[in-house]
């Protein structure tokens, strides 16, 4: 799999937690039908998306969840530890501190993790 792939990859799961907001906040106002930005306006919204581009992270969502419900309990740290809960370029040895795992197991458990995202994305190249 090319680098660039990858480095995506990481960028959007470390991104998990903002995406996670952002199609809440969406779903909000499609739900209620409302705009809370224009009731309660406290500076110009200046980020635009598109449908596509909510379609996209909804799918890569629902992905990362659908492989951590199939994983075991040390791809599931590790995401946790990592990503969700982490920092950008978390290094592994802080990780390993967190989950009691050795560095070799985390490189390795992110990497499979990191190729069945982009296997069920489409994104693998062999």
């Amino acid at each position: 799999m090319k680098a660039g792939i990858k480095k995506h990859i990481r960028q959007l799961l470390w991104d998990y937690q903002h995406i996670e907001k952002k199609l809440q906040e969406y779903e909000d106002v499609m739900l209620m039908n409302r705009n809370p930005f224009l009731e309660y306006p406290v500076e110009q919204p200046t980020e635009k998306i598109t449908i596509s581009q909510i379609a996209f992270h909804k799918l890569f969502l629902q992905t990362v969840e659908d492989i951590l419900a199939d994983s075991t309990r040390d791809v599931q740290d590790i995401f946790l530890v990592k990503y969700k809960n982490g920092y950008l370029y978390k290094k592994n040895e802080f990780v390993a501190c967190e989950t009691f795992l050795s560095e070799s197991t985390i490189a390795r458990r992110d990497t499979e993790f990191i190729h069945e995202i982009a296997y069920r994305l489409g994104w693998y190249e062999i």
